[in-house]
């Protein structure tokens, strides 16, 4: 797959002599076209001046910054202006015109392209407040718009002239959970509708599930979403043992009155419930819960990613001598529990050796087993089988696909880009692994 986006040892900086001051530390990173990218990381790290430099609203200082096959950095004013013209920008406040209606906000953004022709000028801001669901409301001003209305305005606008690229900053920052949903979920259909890649910068935990990929910015560095997690929980717990370093406790009682001290102690006592109530959810139901829901959701996603028609992930139990998954999800279909030997048919075989399997021809190949499609009324043709290795290099799952949706054998692009994926999350299942198999023990 070709690279919308490819950013290699970029760096930046602010201001000069003295006060030169740098933002921006020897990023690299690439996103493929048609991929939704969510950019996370704290205020103040550098995402806006990274969304700025990709959206060739300034130009790169040192590195290569590719975008659409054009090089940004040192990039002439006209390079400038023809890749701006290919990317769609959405922001935290909508920035739009408060004398204009909603659709001669959205016409405005097409008067860049001016070989357009005079009917589309006409009918595609109307399509688009459509596909928003702004039908009724195309010759309503923006302060006769709700926040999550306006937002929507925004997309419209952004997406009207078939951009290749759309650029968001916070898109849901103002707004409340149920609009802040709404409007990524609107921007999501319609840049996969239109094939257009997205990378959006946002603190919103709740709209990361619609991300085929997340990356992390923290003091102008970039890293995996999973290494932003783990360093952010060690920062945590360091943080918790300092705060109650040993005698520190005994030292802040001494001097104080009955009531500070028993005010004090409940404190110190309410912190350490929390921390065994989190510690307690592997002894109780809402272990059980969560698991399915982790489960779940790997599942869904990695299906997603690879448009297969079903996705399993088998958890590896040497112990017992099987696979088992809480969760297997497929297509229309509520999830089901499944349970197979380690030694049987290909997951076991991905299992014991450790090295993955493309299949583009099921029932031709020896391991398959045809039992499991006359039982159940389904027709396996393809199945790419993925082993997800520990800190130790063992296996302690198997990742396993069915059917491509299109009817073709799973590439090795395919292979290569779940390898990315099941890497970038593994150290989170490996985790949720350990903790069934303690409980299960």
């Amino acid at each position: 797959m070709d690279a919308a986006i490819s950013i290699e040892h970029v760096s930046h900086y602010y201001g000069s002599g003295s006060t030169r001051k740098q933002i921006l530390f020897d990023v690299t990173a690439q996103i493929d076209a048609g991929e939704i990218v969510i950019l996370t990381g704290p205020s103040g790290s550098g995402k806006t001046t990274l969304l700025t430099l990709i959206g060739a609203l300034r130009s790169a200082q040192e590195g290569s910054l590719c975008v659409l096959g054009h090089e940004l950095c040192g990039a002439s004013e006209e390079t400038l202006v023809r890749v701006r013209k290919q990317i769609g920008y959405i922001f935290q406040a909508h920035n739009l015109l408060d004398s204009l209606t909603a659709k001669q906000n959205v016409q405005l953004s097409l008067r860049l392209h001016p070989d357009l022709p005079r009917e589309a000028m006409q009918e595609k801001p109307l399509t688009m407040l459509e596909a928003v669901g702004l039908g009724d409301r195309i010759q309503h001003h923006p302060d006769q718009l709700s926040g999550g209305q306006k937002q929507r305005v925004a997309i419209a606008r952004a997406l009207a002239s078939d951009p290749k690229i759309i650029l968001a900053d916070e898109p849901t920052a103002s707004l409340d959970k149920k609009s802040g949903r709404d409007v990524v979920e609107i921007m999501q259909r319609l840049a996969k509708q239109q094939g257009c890649t997205v990378l959006l910068v946002t603190h919103d935990n709740r709209i990361l599930d619609i991300a085929d990929r997340i990356i992390s910015l923290e003091d102008g560095r970039l890293s995996s979403f999973t290494n932003a997690v783990i360093s952010s929980t060690q920062q945590m717990l360091e943080m918790l043992a300092l705060s109650n370093r040993k005698g520190e406790l005994t030292r802040k009682v001494r001097g104080l009155a009955v009531p500070q001290f028993l005010g004090l102690l409940d404190q110190v006592t309410g912190e350490s419930q929390q921390l065994l109530r989190v510690i307690d959810l592997c002894e109780n139901d809402a272990f059980e819960s969560m698991l399915d829901q982790v489960l779940e959701a790997f599942t869904l996603k990695v299906g997603q990613l690879l448009e297969a028609e079903r996705a399993t992930l088998f958890l590896v139990d040497h112990d017992r001598g099987e696979l088992w998954s809480k969760v297997a999800q497929s297509e229309g279909e509520r999830p089901l529990e499944i349970r197979t030997s380690l030694a049987a048919g290909i997951v076991g075989h991905v299992a014991t050796t450790g090295k993955s399997l493309n299949v583009p021809d099921a029932y031709n190949e020896p391991l398959f087993n045809r039992e499991v499609d006359q039982r159940t009324g389904y027709h396996t043709r393809s199945i790419l089988a993925l082993p997800l290795l520990n800190r130790r290099d063992e296996v302690f799952a198997v990742v396993q696909l069915l059917n491509k949706a299109d009817g073709e054998a799973f590439s090795a692009a395919d292979e290569h880009r779940l390898t990315e994926f099941a890497a970038s999350i593994g150290v989170i299942l490996e985790s949720w692994w350990r903790l069934s198999h303690r409980r299960r023990a």
